[in-house]
C-alpha cells in the first residue's frame, strides 16, 4: 500500500462526524418507598454540539430535582452530563425511560437520540426476609368475660364527669358572690376609666380609626344605658340623640352626644379618616361629659346628706 492514500485517509477520519453515545444509569436497581434515586445520563457527541435537551417522560416516579453536571470537552468530542433524581411512592417494578435526548448544534437543525429502558424495583420498608412485627412482650390471657369491667369504667367515667361538674358550679358560685361583693363604679367613673384603656392603646397613631371609633361608640352606649336607662346599641344616631332628649336637659351635653356619635358614623360606615385635631376634640367632649355627670352625682349626694341631717 502507497503511504499516500494512507496519510490522506487519515487526514479526513477527524471531519467525520462521531455518532452520539447516550447513556443512562440508576444509583440504585432497588430501593424503598420514597427513596431517593440519581439517574445518571451521559451524552458523548462531536464538537459541533453546543448543547443537549433531555425530555423526561412522566411515569409512576416524582421528579425530586434535575442538576447538570458541568460540560466536557476534548478534541473532536464533547461530553455532556445530568443527574435526573426520582423516587417512587408505591412498590412493584417500574420501567423508566426511554427519554428522548435533543442535540442543539451550534448551526443547523438539532439531532433527536434516546437514551435505553431501565428497570427498577420498588419495595416496601420490610423486606422479604422480614417477619411480622411481634409484640415486646406475651400477651396477657384474660380469663372469662371482659365485658364486666365495663361497669368499672362507667363508675369511673360518671366520677370523673361528677367532679368536672362540681368544679364549674364552685367556680360560678365564687364569681357570683365576688361580683355581689364588688360595688359598681358610677356610670361616669366606668367609662372615665375605660376611656383611658382605650387612649393607652394608641388606636389614632397606628392608624386604627374605625376600630377605634367602633370602641368609642360601645363605650359611650354602655354608659348611656347605665346612666339613661336605656339600650341605646338598639337605636340609630338618630333614635338616640331623640332618646335622650326625654331623659337629658342640658344642650351641651346633647350636643357633644351627638356630634360623637355623627363623627363616629362618617368614620365607621363612609371609612372617612378623621385629622388629629378631631380626635383630640372627641377626648375633650368626653372629658366635658364625664365632668359634667361628675358635678350632678356630688351635688345630688350632697343634698341626700344635707336632708338625711336634718
Amino acid at each position: 500500500m502507497k503511504p499516500l492514500p494512507f496519510i490522506l485517509l487519515l487526514l479526513l477520519l477527524p471531519l467525520t462526524a462521531v455518532p452520539a453515545q447516550v447513556t443512562m444509569s440508576a444509583s440504585s436497581q432497588t430501593a424503598t418507598i420514597a427513596e431517593h434515586i440519581d439517574l445518571r445520563l451521559v451524552v458523548r457527541t462531536d464538537g459541533a454540539i453546543d448543547s443537549i435537551d433531555i425530555k423526561v417522560t412522566d411515569g409512576a416516579y416524582e421528579i425530586i430535582g434535575r442538576s447538570k453536571r458541568p460540560m466536557l470537552k476534548a478534541p473532536g468530542v464533547t461530553t455532556f452530563e445530568e443527574i435526573i433524581t426520582i423516587a417512587f411512592f408505591k412498590t412493584g417494578e417500574f420501567n423508566v425511560g426511554p427519554f428522548a435526548v435533543e442535540l442543539l448544534p451550534q448551526r443547523g437543525d438539532p439531532e433527536h437520540e434516546q437514551t435505553g429502558q431501565l428497570t427498577i424495583r420498588i419495595r416496601s420498608l420490610l423486606s422479604e426476609s422480614d417477619r411480622d412485627i411481634k409484640p415486646l412482650k406475651e400477651l396477657l390471657v384474660m380469663r372469662g368475660d371482659p365485658r364486666h369491667l365495663l361497669k368499672y369504667a362507667a363508675g369511673f367515667v360518671l366520677l370523673l364527669l361528677l367532679g368536672v361538674l362540681l368544679w364549674f358550679l364552685l367556680k360560678k358560685m365564687q364569681q357570683k358572690r365576688l361580683a355581689e361583693t364588688a360595688p359598681l363604679l358610677a356610670p361616669e367613673i366606668e367609662l372615665e376609666m375605660r376611656i383611658r384603656e382605650l387612649r393607652q392603646k394608641n388606636l389614632p397613631q397606628l392608624g386604627e380609626f374605625r376600630q377605634f371609633f367602633i370602641s368609642l361608640s360601645d363605650m359611650i352606649k354602655h354608659f348611656i344605658e347605665r346612666a339613661y336607662e336605656f339600650n341605646a346599641a338598639d337605636f340609630t344616631t338618630v333614635e338616640t340623640v331623640e332618646q335622650l332628649k326625654n331623659s337629658e336637659k342640658d344642650g351641651e351635653i346633647l350636643v357633644h352626644m351627638e356630634t360623637l356619635f355623627r363623627q363616629a358614623d362618617l368614620v365607621k360606615f363612609a371609612r372617612q379618616v378623621p385629622e388629629k385635631e378631631t380626635v383630640d376634640v372627641v377626648f375633650q367632649m368626653i372629658a366635658a361629659l364625664i365632668k359634667k355627670h361628675k358635678n350632678r352625682r356630688e351635688t345630688a349626694m350632697a343634698e341626700a346628706h344635707v336632708q338625711t341631717g336634718r
